[in-house]
């Protein structure tokens, strides 16, 4: 029997996927892959997740059976996950996570289980950050799995190359989908609680978001800020996340903003649940990143009328247009300052914002 005389074998059964995830909270990638899982038609498809930590509140969908196997760190993990995969026999396996995904070739090869892996890679190959030995080596072995997969999933077509370059995975087997975003539950949140406190109602407020490590880029952002400091002289940044990666680079950021005269205009207002309704209120949100995937939190301000100024860190060709955002040079806290000069002059709210999520029900039948 081919493969495709197996899978098709039981017409009338579900299609089995088995959503695999780390942790539920975090960053983008987490966001997405829940998102995905929300979408899908569970007429059609028989869905299961399940994640290596312990049991965390999500608003994952009530209908698909979630399971946590409460290990911290993943390799804790694989058997359960082998037993599951043995278990459940699914036909699609998907995963948002790269710690997890060159695992699942190898494990579903020795459980016997047919399933085609699918996975969404969350940074570019070679824009990848290392912190130490164990990181590169497992990158290195990574990366030879990928070629054994069905289906690599790029958010740009940058990334796309990149993976087939650097993974040699052959070019059928990467195919690029933007990002999905539930605007529904953004718009909810947005308004699910009132005006942050910290946001001037007479002032230029500019937000910016992620963990506070040099690959977002913080640091250019608050050197923009103060070259602009008798430019825009009610300029106020607010940045929202907590440390990570790299011990006392919050420090370091406030010293930079002491140094630079600008103490009084930053604020570092750590990790928020609900970051929408600073997106909602705020005058600007700005990417200032020195690499990235793609994005959530430039569409999801886009969609609550919120202006952005974006370094090319990724390419935002037919996302936005000139009347909804800027785009700058990476490493440069000229380009950036010049970015926010222009955004403050000609982009106000409101400003349409149309996107068009991707179909991930047609990846699993």
């Amino acid at each position: 029997m081919n493969e495709k005389e197996c899978y098709n074998a039981d017409s009338n059964r579900k299609v089995k996927v088995l959503f695999i995830g780390l942790d539920v909270s975090g960053g983008g990638a987490e966001r997405v892959f829940i998102n995905i899982a929300n979408s899908l038609d569970a007429k059609t498809l028989d869905i299961r997740i399940v994640y290596n930590c312990s049991f965390e509140e999500s608003d994952i969908r009530k209908d698909v059976p979630v399971a946590y196997y409460g290990e911290t760190h993943m390799r804790k993990g694989l058997k359960k996950l082998y037993n599951e995969i043995k278990r459940f026999k699914p036909d699609y396996i998907f995963t948002t996570n790269g710690t997890i995904a060159w695992t699942l070739p190898i494990l579903c090869k020795f459980s016997g289980v047919r399933a085609k892996v699918v996975t969404r890679v969350a940074v570019t190959p070679c824009e990848k950050y290392f912190t130490s030995w164990k990181s590169r080596f497992q990158e290195y072995f990574s990366s030879k799995q990928y070629k054994k997969m069905y289906l690599v999933v790029a958010q740009t077509e940058y990334m796309r190359q990149d993976l087939i370059k650097s993974y040699n995975i052959p070019s059928e087997k990467v195919k690029v989908i933007r990002n999905y975003i539930d605007f529904d539950r953004v718009q909810r949140l947005s308004v699910n609680e009132t005006r942050p406190i910290e946001l001037r109602n007479d002032g230029y407020n500019i937000v910016a978001v992620g963990a506070l490590y040099s690959v977002k880029g913080f640091d250019l952002l608050i050197e923009a800020l103060a070259k602009l400091k008798n430019v825009i002289s009610d300029a106020r940044l607010y940045i929202l996340g907590e440390e990570r990666y790299e011990i006392g680079y919050r420090d370091f950021l406030n010293k930079k903003a002491s140094d630079l005269g600008i103490a009084d205009r930053v604020f570092l207002c750590g990790h928020k649940s609900n970051p929408y309704p600073y997106y909602a209120n705020a005058d600007l949100f700005v990417l200032s990143s020195r690499k990235e995937g793609f994005p959530n939190v430039v569409l999801e301000s886009l969609s609550l009328h919120t202006p952005v100024v974006c370094t090319n860190c990724v390419d935002f060709s037919g996302i936005f247009n000139e009347t909804q955002g800027i785009v700058v040079n990476k490493e440069d806290s000229d380009s950036l300052a010049e970015g926010i000069k222009k955004a403050h002059e000609s982009l106000k709210k409101p400003i349409p914002f149309k996107y068009s999520n991707f179909d991930y029900n047609t990846l699993f039948i």
